[in-house]
């Protein structure tokens, strides 16, 4: 079984929140108001600091107009 790299997971997560945000012309107090949740919370993801839950990334995806599964895509393909 492979195993996973939770920091560059983290990583991915954060370059890719950040960038879908920035799209849309939207500062993290925003894209916070939007999902429900802190302005520290989308700091600390963008940075790769803090693991969060499903549920809240879910609310974050929801609220940018993007699949969860975007947040986690590599764009090294």
């Amino acid at each position: 079984m492979d195993r996973v790299d939770l920091r560059s997971g983290r990583h991915l997560l954060g370059r890719n929140l950040r960038g879908l945000r920035l799209a849309r012309g939207w500062t993290q107090d925003d894209l916070a108001a939007e999902a429900g949740v802190r302005q520290a919370l989308i700091s600390e993801l963008e940075c790769g600091k803090v693991d969060v839950r499903l549920d809240t990334l879910q609310r974050i995806a929801l609220a940018l107009g993007a699949r969860l599964s975007e947040l986690f895509e590599d764009g090294k393909r």
